[in-house]
Formats: structure tokens, sequence, C-alpha cells
């Protein structure tokens, strides 16, 4: 008769087994991660090209030109935010009533019902927090385009929401403070309205890699910046109020990838050009932190009768301070390169975290 002694695993063998598990799981829990990260940019991609459709669209049915400026988010809110829950934080969600009397032009004009969902977002109730309290903003310590009816939102609420009712949706993330305002015109009354855009919040969304760090930022949302003709006349050029092109027949768009990308430098701080006014009547406005004074006309340079030379901005044609126009995607033209006055894209040695940069049809080839 034959019998069978049962062996189990020695406590050496079961240590070598959980080393081996653990080294399997470091090894593959960062690539496992990181190709996570790259599917969520591959999508955040694919929402950009789809948003570029509708700018597209929205220029073919405008003869070329493409809109002033894009919030993001849609023509909903939530009344109610209970900030305190992830789960169920965003209640009572309204549809903003008139359609067009909604900011962002491709919502209220009909090209898109609401922008892409941002692939990164999971805690709406964290991107709302950073609204209340958005502290690169210089105009508000706040941006009015945010859910719940508190404070200054109260009267803003029609205007939509630049990240959604859920604040799970796309949204633009650099200002334009060129287009602080837009007409109305309220189909029951006949009345015109002007409106604020909100497009002049701002939120630091460039040179995200400063000292081979990534800052604090709200992945996979975007940004949207163009540039048109200007026509100037008499002596209104480059004053303090930034001149509004005749229409936007040029844009530059990007997607921002996850906190790890270093994406492409493309962004930084607007570069002053020299420009040289006739001298009239009248007064300039004085350039200053955002505080500006009539002051009469310095002399012109001797031998040059008639003219007085003044640095401004290119990109808004205007004489206020730069910090309010950071993130620019835009540069002077040298002469020797292009006949344009401004050029794609303003590197300045640090990258932005974009995984994609969009222009007028095409995708930008710069640097990576």
């Amino acid at each position: 008769m034959f019998s069978s002694r049962t062996r189990g695993f020695t406590l050496i063998e079961l240590l070598v087994v959980i080393v081996i598990i653990g080294l399997l799981a470091a090894i593959a829990l960062p690539n496992y991660v990181k190709v996570k990260e790259k599917a969520k940019e591959a999508e955040v991609k694919a929402n950009l090209h789809n948003v570029q459709l509708s700018v597209e669209r929205f220029a073919v049915d405008t003869e070329g030109s493409y809109p002033n400026y894009l919030i993001g988010g849609e023509a909903k809110y939530a009344r109610t935010v209970q900030t305190t829950s992830s789960a169920n934080a965003f209640t009572d969600i309204v549809q903003c009533n008139p359609i067009e009397g909604v900011s962002d032009p491709l919502l209220r004009r009909g090209y898109v019902d609401a922008y892409p969902r941002n692939p990164f977002t999971r805690n709406g109730v964290a991107i709302h927090q950073v609204q209340e309290n958005l502290p690169t903003s210089y105009i508000n310590s706040s941006d009015p385009l945010r859910n719940g009816e508190n404070g200054d939102n109260n009267s803003q609420t029609q205007l939509g929401t630049r990240f959604g009712a859920y604040c799970t949706s796309m949204g633009s993330v650099l200002c334009d403070a060129r287009f602080q305002r837009w007409t109305y015109m309220n189909i029951t009354t006949g009345i015109p309205q002007p409106r604020d855009t909100r497009a002049d919040i701002e939120y630091q969304f460039w040179d995200m890699w400063k000292g081979n760090k990534p800052l604090p930022f709200l992945p996979g949302q975007f940004f949207y910046k163009g540039i048109g003709p200007i026509v100037a006349v008499g002596t209104n050029d480059a004053q303090a109020a930034p001149i509004l092109p005749t229409e936007i027949d040029t844009y530059m768009m990007g997607g921002y990838g996850g906190i790890r990308t270093k994406g492409k430098d493309v962004l930084g701080i607007e570069r002053q050009i020299i420009y040289t006014a006739r001298v009239a009547g009248g007064g300039m406005l004085a350039m200053g932190d955002g505080n500006f004074a009539l002051q009469p006309p310095p002399p012109p340079p001797p031998g040059n009768t008639g003219t007085t030379q003044r640095n401004i901005w290119p990109w808004t044609r205007s004489q206020r301070s730069p910090s309010q126009y950071e993130g620019s995607p835009y540069q002077p033209a040298r002469p020797s390169d292009t006949n344009e006055q401004l050029m794609y894209g303003n590197p300045n040695g640090v990258r932005d975290g974009l995984v994609l940069v969009l222009t007028s049809g095409e995708d930008y080839v710069g640097e990576r």
C-alpha cells in the first residue's frame, strides 16, 4: 500500500514569489499609467480636430471669417453645486434660454451642442473650485462662466459654462482681451443688448515646465486665438485699448496633454514692436499697470517732424501692460521671413504641455 505526503510551499519560496510579483508590478504599472495617459491624449487630439471642423464650418458660412473667440463648455449650467461631495455634486441642470444669448459663437449658432468631453476630467468639483478661486485672472478673482448661482455668477448663468454643467467638457483657458463684449439681438423685442463675452478671463496655461517641473494645471483643455487684418483710422493706432481686426482670417488652437507631458513650446509673452505714428492734436494714452491717463503727445524726434514712436504689442495693437496678454502664440514677423506682420508660434524655451496645435486647417509644425 502506497501513501503520499502533501507538501506545501516553504516561507522562502513564498517570499521569492512575492518579490517576483512585486518586481513585475513595478515594471508594468508605470507603463500602464503611461499607456493610459497616452490614450487620453489621443482622445484630446481627436476632440480638438472635431472642434476645428466646427470652426471651419463656421468660416464656410461666414465667407471665410472664423470665430473671434471661443469659450467652450455648453449652453447649460447647474444651479446647485455641492462641493463637499464628488457624487451628484451638480444638480438642477438648466438649459440657457435663449440659446442665441450664449457667449460662445459655436454654441449660440448651433455648430455644436456641447464641446467634447475632457477625458482627463474625473472630478468636476475640483475644476469648479479652481474656477471659484482663480488667482491668475487679471479681472476677477473667479471665472463668472461657472456653475451655481453664487456671487457674480447670478447675472451670468445665461452665458453658458466654460467647462459644462458638470465641469467635464473641454474649455478655452487663454484669454482674448480684444473681444470683451458682443451684442445680442433680442429677437422678441428687436432691441440690441451688449453682453460680456468673458473671453478675457485668463488661466495660467503657458510655460508649464519652468525649471523642468510641471506647474499645476487642468489637463485636457484647449486654447484658441485668432488674427486678422486691421484697418487703422486716423491717429487711433496703438492706444491703450486693443484694436479689433475687421475679421478673423487665421487662427491657432491647441490641446493640452497630461501632467507628465512636456509637449510643444508654442506660447510665450508677447514681444513689443516699435510703431511710428503721426503726431496730431489731442492726447495719447500712457502705458501703465492697467492705469491709463490722457497725456499730451511727446514732441517729434529731431529730423522726424510730425511723427513719434511708440512701443506696442503686435497681436492686440495696444500699449497695455504685457502681463495681461501672456500666453500669446504669435510674435512679430521678420521682414526677411514673411510679408505677414505676425508669425505662428512664440517659443521661449519653456514647454507648454501642448500635445497638438492646429492652424487654419493644418497641423502646426514646430518644436517638439
